[in-house]
């Protein structure tokens, strides 16, 4: 058996019989917190869209599952390799139902409802890992409202971004995880281990986090069966078990990128790749952020400061606290999210990240988990006294004071810079002037593959057409055939967006010089614009 030298348990742990019907009171007042922010959310994804109030990357990441039923050649592949497949996969089933409810796919609705879920139950899994950090109720009850209440939480889980997603998996991992620390259990590494693989499947970051975990676990179980017979063996198996599943993951999903599409990893994809996107606006970001990986530290380190100020100082704490004591329990959590937080803020600096505000959203988690261990320890004991009870309070009272910080954070544009976009876009009719370019396409009553356009840019276009299957996409797999001699192929029309929006787009890309007189090879037909000067046009092949 793994481990078999069991560690005393620290405040996390409920010894004797009252384990059981405790932890089932926490599990039922989990669910219910949980409940109440699948409501919350629910309602302001639905005031969000309603508003025009979306982010780009959470609408791609619904288009991409849109492909795979209703383009012209749907295929699972459709779903793409730049990201991964999870946050797509997962909003599938609910665009099955876009005929009855359009505003699931043209308004990326099914993406919230899948956000909205993953961050309820995030708010479920924090409460659950408060309690095993030692918290008290009352504690558990307001650390979990702060938790669900914080803008990252909850606009996340509200616009349909992946982060809750990986938010619910780390926690999920988190819990498990301070299990096993504190009871030696291996039947917890295998939730250890699937969580983090899993994870993988949402974001890159869980790489990062797997690969702490995997560390962890093996200086651990190593020190538990020190002296016994089979250590090495035993730190292995149980390595194994935490961080396999995640290293499987990751050669998986590399090994499907390299046989659909001939990359190992299509993030690093000279055209469409989160290293070309982040090259593209790379001028802009560090007009904002200053250039170089010093400058780019101290951004991270001012959305840090201004979304969870307390995060970093109470870990850090918390560990030396811990250490002193000697419990594990909130190992879980600094290894599980620290590593997460380290990993965006490392990208960022190196130059491979848009540093968008959301990127520190790990941090929320795990500054509320290191004030519920404290708090856990100022309390603990049969009689704790009244200073410590004060104390106690006053960290709870200290993280509900900073949630007006981060709510005023997310209405500064240098810090929230997609949020203030975001902003921007509704203000001047993106979304709705794109919804009209769908229906006048639509009402030209064109047939099947007409028009030939790159969803990189156009997938607002694209989900809100009565019938995607009008439009030509670069995931279809005759895609190039197409797009190298239209009209022969039954081709008639080319929907562009303007070059300083689509720097890449493959249609203007193979007929230099279309967007502007279109090449000698189209005319164009119509046009629309926004408020901010974002132009469409669509384009007829003449020869």
């Amino acid at each position: 058996m793994s481990g078999t030298t069991l560690v005393p348990a620290g405040p996390a742990s409920v010894p004797g019989a009252a384990a059981g019907p405790r932890r089932r009171r926490w599990c039922r007042a989990g669910g219910r917190a949980g409940a109440a922010a699948f409501v919350c959310y629910l309602a302001v994804a639905l005031w969000l869209s309603a508003h025009d109030l979306v982010f780009p990357d959470a609408m791609s990441r619904v288009a991409n599952g849109y492909y795979v039923l209703f383009s012209r050649d749907p295929h699972l592949a459709a779903i793409g390799f730049v990201w991964n497949p999870l946050p797509s996969l997962a909003a599938i089933p609910l665009l099955l139902a876009t005929p009855l409810w359009p505003a699931l796919a043209s308004r990326a609705l099914a993406g919230c409802l899948v956000s909205a879920l993953c961050g309820a139950c995030s708010v479920a899994l924090m409460h659950r890992l408060l309690g095993r950090l030692g918290a008290g109720p009352a504690m558990r009850l307001v650390l979990t409202a702060v938790f669900a209440l914080h803008p990252l939480v909850l606009l996340g889980s509200a616009a349909g971004a992946s982060e809750p997603m990986l938010l619910v998996l780390c926690l999920y991992v988190a819990v498990h995880l301070v299990d096993w620390l504190t009871g030696a259990d291996p039947w917890q590494l295998v939730h250890v281990g699937v969580g983090a693989g899993v994870a993988y499947l949402v974001r890159y970051e869980a790489l990062a986090a797997g690969l702490a975990v995997g560390v962890l676990v093996l200086v651990v179980s190593w020190r538990r069966s020190r002296g016994g017979k089979g250590a090495p063996a035993m730190a292995l198996v149980d390595t194994v078990l935490a961080a396999g599943p995640v290293v499987a993951a990751f050669g998986l999903w590399a090994l499907a990128s390299e046989a659909v599409v001939g990359s190992w990893l299509a993030t690093f994809a000279p055209q469409y790749g989160n290293s070309a996107q982040v090259g593209a606006g790379r001028g802009t970001i560090d007009v904002v952020s200053g250039a170089g990986s010093f400058a780019h530290l101290r951004y991270m380190a001012e959305q840090l400061v201004n979304t969870a100020p307390l995060a970093v100082p109470l870990a850090l704490v918390g560990l030396v606290v811990a250490l002193r004591r000697g419990e594990r329990a909130l190992l879980s959590p600094v290894c599980v999210l620290g590593s997460v937080l380290a990993f965006q803020n490392l990208v960022f600096s190196c130059g491979m990240s848009f540093g968008w505000l959301r990127f520190q959203i790990a941090a929320v988690p795990l500054g509320v988990a290191a004030a519920g261990y404290l708090a856990g320890v100022l309390t603990g004991g049969a009689r704790p006294g009244r200073a410590r009870r004060a104390g106690a309070a006053a960290l709870t009272l200290a993280m509900v004071a900073s949630l007006p910080l981060a709510w005023r954070a997310e209405r500064n544009p240098r810090l929230a810079r997609e949020e203030s976009r975001a902003v921007d876009v509704a203000a001047a009719g993106q979304y709705p002037m794109e919804r009209r370019v769908a229906a006048d396409i639509a009402a030209m009553g064109l047939g099947r593959g007409a028009v030939i356009t790159d969803v990189a840019y156009s997938f607002p276009v694209v989900l809100s057409a009565e019938d995607p299957r009008v439009y030509v996409i670069t995931v279809d797999g005759d895609f190039d055939a197409l797009l190298a001699d239209p009209l022969l192929n039954g081709v008639s029309y080319a929907l562009l967006a303007s070059p300083d929006t689509a720097p890449a787009d493959a249609v203007a890309e193979r007929y230099p010089g279309m967007w502007e007189d279109g090449a000698g090879r189209a005319e164009m037909v119509r046009q629309w614009s926004d408020g901010r000067g974002l132009t469409w046009r669509l384009y007829r092949f003449t020869g």
